[in-house]
């Protein structure tokens, strides 16, 4: 004879049995659907950095071949001035440029190479100005080992002379002057030009589209740690456009994981 306690265990157990396999099954498709979720969103982030990684890529191919039409330019106006003595010496430049060990997929790159480069596009607008050109660097030591953007300090020149030297009937100085904290690096180019727009980003010009790249590779890298602020003096002796360039300092590429690891999707 089958007791009260085993009837109501048996009772208990056919009611409950069904219901606990359904919650199981509920939790377990929702479990899985939670996997499915992240998956997608896994992939997501991944396609965004794939898009990002992309997009600074082309944007660091789209800014070089600045140099070599500025290189070409001055070559022509030497040709024009018949001072043909000094192409051999614009064209060595060039050569070296273009020889320079140099991965166009670079994030980010040693400060002392982009000084390099940047030299060389000096070199070649001092053949073509003369004596008429003055060029002052003061880079703050132990700064030259930091990272920066490729062709930063290149494009920021190139925007001096663009709206500066190249206006000026006078004697031309462009500074550029590196400074840094613990955490940030300062970059300005200056020159004693009449100046340029307020705002150079809105400018459709061939300098306006390069400053608004580096912009755009800053803020790719850096988000709203990194700033590009623009002033003009009249009325000191050093009159003129100035631009500074702000951004976290990072010595090396585990630094910038993290940097970028809370600003940005590139990886």
């Amino acid at each position: 004879m089958v007791s009260y306690e085993n009837f109501f265990l048996f009772i208990l157990i056919s009611i409950l049995g069904p219901l606990i396999g359904v919650l199981i099954l509920i939790i377990f498709n929702a479990f899985e659907k939670q996997i499915y979720l992240l998956e997608v969103e896994n992939s997501k982030v991944l396609l965004e950095k794939e898009l990002e990684t992309t997009k600074y890529v082309r944007l660091n191919q789209q800014i070089q071949p600045h140099f070599l039409f500025n290189a070409l330019n001055s070559m022509f106006s030497l040709i024009r001035l018949k001072r043909y003595d000094h192409l051999a010496e614009v064209f060595e430049h060039m050569v070296l440029y273009l020889r320079s060990k140099y991965d166009q997929e670079q994030t980010l790159h040693l400060l002392k190479e982009e000084i390099e480069y940047t030299n060389h596009f000096l070199a070649i607008q001092q053949l073509r100005f003369g004596n008429r050109l003055r060029v002052e660097w003061h880079v703050e030591e132990g700064t030259e080992e930091t990272l920066v953007i490729p062709y930063l300090i290149q494009t920021l020149v190139e925007n001096a002379f663009k709206h500066g030297i190249e206006n000026l009937e006078g004697p031309g100085v462009v500074k550029i002057i590196i400074q840094a904290t613990e955490q940030r690096l300062f970059i300005t180019v200056k020159d004693n030009g009449p100046g340029f727009a307020l705002n150079p980003l809105e400018e459709k010009s061939g300098v306006g589209i390069g400053l608004k790249n580096i912009s755009t590779r800053l803020h790719l890298l850096f988000g709203e740690e990194a700033q590009m602020t623009f002033s003009l003096d009249h009325q000191h002796e050093e009159r003129g456009g100035k631009v500074i360039v702000s951004m976290p300092k990072v010595m090396d590429m585990d630094e910038l994981g993290g940097e970028m690891n809370e600003h940005s999707n590139i990886r």
